[in-house]
């Protein structure tokens, strides 16, 4: 199988610009910044000589103070380099233009540039097919009399297959992304004090930066270790030689502990925030593309090998003890540490470290724990599709109430919870899940969803009790104008709860001081029962809209012509067993790569193409219509994002073919976790 050095023809492209960035001020949008973080090009650009690399969403007239490259003149012109169409970046273009008066030169490149490729544009979905439109729209007729590699351009819509990004897949790099925390998004503003306003076509999505906890690792000294034995010996020491009197010095000794333990040795540096391959002297890239395919055991076993290299490398032992074949926890910590003792090591080897911390905190038992504990309840959902409506549904029911008994836990404040139990919200991801499983299998079960009215009864039942009972689902967008009553009402129950802990002998009061009072009672009781019975009316028909969106996603198949023909089912020569648990991208790569013909896919003919259709075409000149699999190079592009467990199947089923010719890139708008899915359906970024 051949490969595309894609970061290398990158670098060479930003080369290629060199005239134009040398002695100006550089300005990136964020998918820019974003990209070009991952390749390493901030340091290409002030080698080339730029005077300072900003935001352009976020710039500022004090974006020359900055320039790390100055003279005594003041910098003449500015570069922009956007991701967006003009038409989204002109405003903040023009902003820059207004702010440095003294400009003299605005020189502006755009992802859309003259390529080497003449690209043949293949769309799948509804979405793809406008883009796809878009893109042969905006294409000229430079391409006459030019002889240009072909390619092949496949735009799919995330929308054909949300069950791969919603499930938790066995691949290191989603284990990595999902359990390290993400750069919070960033509000951009056109005018000082002026907000943009975001049309509805906007989407907010998380930032790839992570926040790597490298500083968390290192702190965790031995010393420690000791002064929590000694505060626990000398606490039980106390609580046997006066129970009665020890509680305020217990106390105080608790407190003491969670001062030493929470006493941070950095301010301000407890994580390393940015991405895996910023450092310039670590080989950042192939690395992380070498593990991006990768099942968790493997790749952590690659991120151990490459650790053992780099201490042989700075001549450093390491006294643990070590499987070829395992990973442990308490072995990458103990190299990260032997690797980060001296400074000089430390800022030789940092990409590595991050990479391996970041890994670290993937294996760590508590991410692991809710991990195999999704994985596993979509294991059973898929089971329970393949019997019967009514097992499915007690399956999704059961979820919910498990979480519900989870948030209780929570709010009573007990510290004897269960490992692996799923939250609210993963349960409610999981009836998405359920549902769309559901409408694959049982399409006809209802009359408006694939479930019948007493099971689907069951569930909103299931779903109002559990958001009644717990506060930590509040932030889901269906319950936008009654968070702040639910979290009172939570707040409430927990209130009567510890009264009625307290009130434990009734008898001993007088309660002839309060003969004559119950007319007033009898009106409080009455006023809170009604605000009770009012807001769970709001939450019913909150919930009631809920279901109906599920409706929507599991009548998916129904509506896309390529789901709803069976064309990426299993037939011909295809092995059932290879399809179980394959997502959209190998199905639809294997039916391409063997040249079954897969409804719905459409061919966006060139402008040549189309004159050769409309005119020549009626002398005998029609061009035939190229077929993906003739590519030798073929670009893959998610419109909503992919996961690395897609990126893993991809290059599967291009090994399955026997075309070791094929060039393939995967790509998509952004890298989705499970999480990640949850905000895009029902977080902020939803749209129901």
């Amino acid at each position: 199988m051949a490969s595309v050095d894609l970061i290398k023809s990158c670098i060479d492209s930003i080369r290629q610009i060199s005239e134009h960035i040398e002695g100006g001020i550089v300005y990136l949008d964020a998918g820019v910044t974003e990209s070009f973080q991952f390749i390493g090009a901030y340091s290409v650009l002030l080698e080339l000589g730029a005077r300072a690399v900003c935001s352009l969403e976020n710039m500022s007239v004090l974006d020359t103070v900055g320039d790390w490259n100055s003279n005594s003149d003041p910098a003449r012109k500015f570069v922009v380099i956007t991701s967006r169409l003009l038409s989204d970046a002109h405003r903040y273009i023009l902003r820059c233009l207004t702010s440095h008066q003294v400009v003299r030169h605005c020189i502006i490149f755009t992802s859309i540039s003259e390529m080497d490729l003449k690209m043949e544009i293949f769309s799948l979905g509804d979405m793809s097919k406008t883009v796809g439109k878009i893109l042969t729209d905006m294409s000229s007729l430079y391409d006459i009399g030019r002889r240009k590699r072909s390619a092949g351009l496949l735009l799919i819509d995330r929308t054909l297959d949300l069950l791969t990004p919603c499930c938790h897949g066995d691949s290191l790099i989603d284990r990595i992304f999902s359990a390290l925390p993400r750069r919070e998004r960033t509000t951009s503003h056109v005018g000082s004090g002026s907000q943009v306003k975001l049309g509805s076509s906007y989407l907010q999505r998380v930032p790839l930066d992570v926040q790597i906890p490298l500083a968390k690792i290192l702190n965790e000294e031995d010393s420690k270790i000791d002064n929590f034995r000694l505060l626990e010996s000398v606490e039980a020491f106390l609580c046997g030689w006066n129970s009665g009197d020890s509680d305020s010095q217990v106390a105080d000794l608790i407190n003491l502990s969670q001062k030493i333990h929470d006493k941070p040795s950095h301010s301000g540096v407890d994580r390393l925030t940015g991405s895996f391959v910023s450092s310039d002297n670590f080989r950042g890239m192939p690395f992380l593309e070498a593990i991006l395919d990768r099942e968790t055991k493997e790749g952590a076993l690659l991120v151990k090998k490459w650790l053992q290299e780099t201490l042989h490398r700075e001549n450093v032992t390491v006294n643990v003890k070590s499987r070829p074949s395992v990973v442990t926890t308490p072995e990458l910590q103990a190299m990260i540490k032997a690797l980060s003792r001296s400074q000089s090591s430390l800022l030789r080897n940092k990409g590595i470290i991050q990479l391996a911390s970041a890994t670290l905190s993937a294996l760590e038992e508590s991410n692991c724990t809710k991990w195999d504990a999704f994985s596993s309840a979509v294991k059973i959902l898929s089971v329970s599709s393949g019997e019967t409506s009514q097992s499915l549904a007690a399956q999704i029911g059961d979820l919910i109430n498990k979480s519900a008994l989870f948030g209780s836990h929570i709010n009573k404040g007990k510290r004897d919870i269960l490992k692996g139990l799923i939250s609210l919200q993963d349960a409610l991801l999981l009836m998405i899940i359920g549902y769309i499983l559901a409408g694959e299998n049982f399409p006809t079960s209802g009359s408006d969803g694939p479930f019948s009215w007493q099971e689907e009864r069951l569930l909103k039942e299931a779903v109002v009790d559990a958001l009644l009972e717990n506060s930590s689902a509040v932030n889901l967008k269906f319950l936008d104008g009654i968070k702040k009553e639910l979290e009172a009402n939570v707040n409430k129950l927990k209130s009567e709860e510890a009264t009625e802990e307290l009130d434990i002998d009734d008898f001993d009061d007088d309660q002839w001081g309060k003969w004559g009072d119950e007319d007033g009672e009898d009106d409080n009781i009455n006023e809170k029962v009604y605000d009770d019975m009012q807001l769970k009316l709001e939450l019913r028909d909150r919930v009631d809209n809920f279901f109906k969106y599920l409706h929507k996603l599991s009548n998916l198949k129904r509506k896309n012509l390529p789901l709803r023909d069976g064309s990426l089912t299993v037939e011909g020569n295809f092995d059932e067993d290879t399809y179980v648990g394959k997502g959209l991208i190998y199905k639809l790569l294997t039916r391409v790569l063997g040249k079954y013909d897969v409804p719905g896919l459409e061919y966006h003919s060139s402008t040549v193409g189309r004159l050769f259709k409309s005119g020549f075409g009626r002398f005998g000149l029609g061009q035939a219509k190229p077929s993906l699999a003739d590519q030798n190079v073929i670009l893959v592009f998610v419109i909503g994002g992919i996961n690395g467990l897609e990126v893993r199947q991809a290059l599967e089923a291009l090994a399955e073919s026997g075309r070791p010719d094929i060039e393939l890139l995967v790509g998509g708008t952004t890298l989705l976790t499970p999480d990640d899915m949850l905000d895009l359906l029902l977080g902020d970024s939803s749209y129901f």
